[in-house]
């Protein structure tokens, strides 16, 4: 994870053959203005812009497609660079399409959200959702470098800022506690300390660096997506508030399964139900079942939960 301010030394050191610039409709109006006036590169090499519809729902292979066409009518080689200026969708999305374009150009991760700065844009993981599944199809991609700017966070409404705060809680109640106090402290996240934000980024950092392939420690940085997931395709809420509302859930049976603190058990449920809006998930147990089996930590048709202890 680097500074913005590194990114045009980066991109004159390694002289791409192309530069191509994803964005979503959004991040194309608020961010790119931003992103120009910091990186000369991108407008004196004259950077390819390629522009999704924003949105979860876009993150499809159909898009994916789209993309590579448009790759290869520009003529992209393997020396070509994608660089993704959005949150999680275009992070996922150009991460993918960078891995298996030509079977791989270099990716940059340039991330404009809360959440996508302190989790999705790092690590590695690309995905697609497909057949009504998140991320059901995606790929590794270790080549991928990671520029953060915080002064994206300025164009998020205080939703999207909320997004973030629940994934950088997951993170804190997982690895380190006395941040997990602080992030349920504040009381406004616009205002949220730009060191917890650096802290919960290189916590994700270490464990990749531990894991890089999901297959022990990393997963523990999967605590309240297994209901997560399924709450984000079934309601249609966004990615974090959905993580909330599997964090929730999750909490109960860390109290139940793994003799964790009921007080700190109720002190984070009351911050969750204080920011988020946590419906009756359980009545809707028999359709959240089915999506939850298509988890990709389940093991020998078992539905398998990170809990705390």
């Amino acid at each position: 994870m680097k500074k913005i301010e590194e990114l045009q030394g980066y991109l004159e050191e390694r002289n791409f053959s192309q530069l191509f610039l994803l964005t979503d409709e959004n991040t194309s109006k608020y961010c790119l203005p931003i992103l120009l006036e910091k990186v000369d590169i991108l407008t004196d090499r004259q950077a390819v812009l390629l522009e999704i519809p924003a949105g979860e729902e876009n993150k499809t292979l159909k898009t994916a497609k789209n993309l590579i066409n448009s790759l290869a009518e520009s003529d992209a080689d393997r020396n070509s660079c994608l660089l993704s200026l959005g949150g999680g969708v275009v992070c996922d999305l150009g991460g993918f399409i960078a891995s298996v374009y030509k079977r791989g150009i270099q990716n940059i991760n340039l991330p404009t959200t809360l959440l996508s700065m302190a989790d999705a844009a790092i690590g590695g993981k690309t995905a697609l959702n497909h057949s009504g599944i998140k991320n059901l199809i995606g790929t590794f991609n270790f080549k991928t470098e990671v520029f953060i700017d915080t002064d994206f966070l300025s164009t998020l409404l205080y939703p999207q800022i909320m997004d973030g705060a629940a994934e950088m809680l997951k993170t804190f109640l997982v690895f380190d506690w006395e941040s997990a106090q602080e992030m349920m402290k504040t009381s406004d996240f616009t205002k949220i300390n730009p060191f917890l934000i650096q802290h919960c980024a290189q916590i994700k950092e270490n464990i990749v660096a531990q894991d890089p392939y999901d297959t022990s420690v990393r997963k523990k940085l999967n605590f309240g997506h297994t209901l997560g997931h399924a709450a984000e395709m079934f309601y249609g809420l966004s990615h974090g508030h959905s993580v909330a509302i599997g964090m929730h859930y999750a909490i109960d049976l860390s109290v139940k399964h793994a003799n964790y603190s009921p007080q700190k058990a109720k002190e984070i449920q009351n911050f969750l139900e204080l920011h988020y809006t946590i419906p009756d998930y359980r009545k809707d147990m028999t359709q959240l079942i089915p999506l939850m089996r298509q988890d990709k930590k389940n093991s020998n048709g078992n539905i398998n939960f990170v809990l705390l202890d």
